[in-house]
């Protein structure tokens, strides 16, 4: 005689139910006792429970838990922003380029080259309201020159604007700049970032109206961020070249500078491999706050939970 099993529909829905549980996590991370806690040696965590996944963070800049969902800092908390500036004009007259900075500039479109053409027109024909023009001793020619700015004032929303508009009396090159700009910003709770020139996603607008209005990286007469002699090279052309005088500005996007990366942890354990142990080496002495964050998870929910405790790292005598 066969036997018939019969299962009911409730049973099968109970199991799909348990299946779609993820298991309530259960992670307990200990020091080895044997550590030694000396700078350059390594640290051993001592790792139990079922947690899937794991995420460490060290508690060093750029890696602590309580920044992971951090993008700025107060203003209060920037210690400088300096601005550094190198030129080098070449050939020509001197007296053609200016440098100028804002806070309150809104940006271009970067894709209406008749509209930014019209925004910076009415910009130069109100006298370049809102902007603030830096000191700039030109060199002579073929020698560069260095100067320094403060922009701790401009943390907010900082924009550099560079102006070419090279002399033409149809006996002398229009000149030529090579431009180099770095941004250090110092600030409470991080390293000191450097920010470029270029980094700052420049838009340059043509306001010849024999040319596009985002006329670059062309040769001669035109804003290139291709040569390797600068970050930005204006690059001029000789006596009697055009019939008209070179006009054109570069525009950084509107930037916070008290922006930074939020700190990120660093992958230990996932389903893939199977870890009782974990070591880090911490490199320089001082007080540290070590993360593990302990997931279970599954398309339907998350289990987790955060162990969290301080190690001090000593000089080794």
């Amino acid at each position: 005689m066969k036997k018939i099993i019969i299962i009911f529909p409730f049973l099968l829905a109970l199991a799909a139910c348990q299946h779609d549980l993820v298991q309530e996590i259960s992670c307990r991370i200990t020091l080895d006792p044997a550590n030694t806690y000396y700078a350059g040696e390594p640290v051993r965590f001592l790792i139990q429970g079922n947690a899937d996944n794991i995420l460490f963070y060290s508690g060093e800049t750029g890696a602590r838990y309580c920044f992971k969902d951090r993008y700025s800092v107060p203003v209060e908390q920037v210690k400088s922003a300096s601005l550094t500036m190198d030129y080098r004009p070449n050939y020509g007259h001197a007296g053609g380029l200016s440098i100028y900075v804002s806070n309150t500039f809104e940006g271009l479109k970067g894709d209406d080259g008749a509209a930014d053409r019209a925004t910076v027109a009415a910009m130069v024909e109100g006298g370049m309201q809102g902007w603030t023009q830096l000191e700039y001793n030109e060199g002579a020619s073929a020698v560069w020159t260095r100067q320094d700015y403060d922009m701790s004032a401009l943390l907010d929303n900082f924009t550099i604007a560079v102006h070419w508009n090279p002399k033409n009396d149809g006996r002398s090159a229009q000149r030529t700049y090579w431009i180099n700009g770095n941004m250090i910003i110092d600030m409470e709770g991080t390293d000191p970032s450097s920010l470029s020139i270029t980094d700052l996603n420049p838009i340059v607008v043509a306001m010849n109206p024999e040319l596009e209005p985002y006329h670059k990286n062309a040769g001669n007469g035109s804003v290139r961020f291709d040569n390797s002699a600068a970050q930005i090279v204006c690059q001029g052309v000789g006596a009697g070249a055009l019939d008209y005088a070179i006009d054109a500005w570069i525009f950084t996007s509107p930037t916070p500078l008290n922006r930074v990366p939020n700190d990120k942890g660093t992958v230990l354990k996932n389903l893939q491999n199977y870890m009782d142990s974990f070591t880090f080496t911490y490199l320089n002495p001082g007080k540290y706050t070590a993360s593990f964050v302990c997931i279970n998870a599954n398309y339907k929910s998350t289990s987790r939970t955060t162990v969290e405790f301080p190690i001090t790292i000593v000089e080794k005598l």
